[in-house]
């Protein structure tokens, strides 16, 4: 005759409704949460790739910010040098006004005023602070206005340039230097208007040093336009390139994040019917047992 273990039975019974239990506790958080993953545990390999994902995310956040940095500071500074670009526009044809022979010298000095007034102008738009509270011709970085009141340089400015990104550095000081002062001697925009209104405002000038003095002056503004052109041009191509890289980034934002709702996301379809399946199973192993606990040694015999 067979014999039933009972007791290996009743502890099967209790480990197939333990299983279950935790089954349908696992379906039943699932729906809850919306997430196929909601512990490590639930999927060891598609967490891994999931944590891995989220990085990739929080990275591309992180470079959005400071491209959203750059993209403040490089079109404010491409405002700001369409500024500059109009003052010394105005500068020039007044240099070119002054060097009219028939001009009286009360004529060359009203003249001089207004150069002394854009001259100031210029001065403001070299210092100008960006939107975080340094400044836009900064350097690699300055806790005081590039430029002093003469024109010249403060000693703390550092040629260059500070950037930030991640993929790709884009600029967000410029160096003033480049744009106002020059490489060679007589490039100071500032100092070459110094002298400008200095002439202008002086009734013994001869013929001869006004026009020797104002070409001068004329070359030394167009060179400065030159170089502010040349520095326009370069943050213009820098806005184009953020433009560019954004479109990469969401673009990339769009695939990793469907990757890892494809890793964690809960299909609702499928999860109902797990839980459904989970529920009758538990109620068959609770049925089973039922009859098994209610088994005596009469039973077999």
């Amino acid at each position: 005759m067979t014999r039933i273990p009972t007791l290996y039975a009743l502890d099967r019974s209790i480990d197939a409704m333990n299983e279950r239990r935790a089954a349908l506790t696992r379906a039943q958080e699932q729906l809850s949460t919306g997430k196929r993953i909601n512990s490590p545990s639930d999927d060891p390999l598609a967490s891994a790739q999931a944590e891995r994902t989220r990085a990739q995310l929080a990275r591309m956040q992180i470079e959005r910010r400071m491209m959203d940095f750059a993209r403040g500071m490089l079109s404010q500074a491409d405002s700001t040098m369409g500024q500059v670009g109009e003052t010394l526009q105005f500068v020039r044809e007044q240099l070119l006004a002054a060097g009219n022979g028939t001009l009286a010298p009360a004529d060359r000095a009203m003249i001089a005023q207004q150069l002394s007034g854009m001259r100031e102008e210029l001065l403001a738009l070299a210092n100008q602070r960006d939107g975080s509270g340094a400044y836009l011709f900064g350097g690699q970085g300055s806790a005081l206005p590039p430029f002093r009141a003469d024109g010249t340089l403060a000693t703390q400015v550092q040629a260059g340039e500070q950037q930030t990104g991640v993929e790709r550095a884009f600029t967000t000081s410029h160096d003033g230097r480049s744009i106002f002062v020059g490489t060679g001697a007589g490039q100071n925009v500032f100092a070459v208007l110094d002298t400008a209104i200095s002439l202008l405002n002086d009734p013994a000038a001869s013929g001869s040093t006004l026009a020797s003095g104002l070409q001068a002056a004329i070359a030394a503004v167009d060179a400065a336009h030159e170089r502010l052109l040349l520095g326009r041009t370069r943050a213009g191509e820098q806005l184009r390139a953020l433009d560019a890289r954004e479109r990469l980034l969401d673009s990339g934002e769009l695939e990793a994040s469907g990757r890892l709702s494809d890793l964690v996301d809960l299909d609702y379809a499928a999860a109902i019917s797990t839980l459904q399946n989970n529920q009758v199973a538990l109620e068959a192993a609770m049925a089973t047992y039922a009859r098994i606990s209610r088994l005596s040694l009469f039973d077999y015999l």
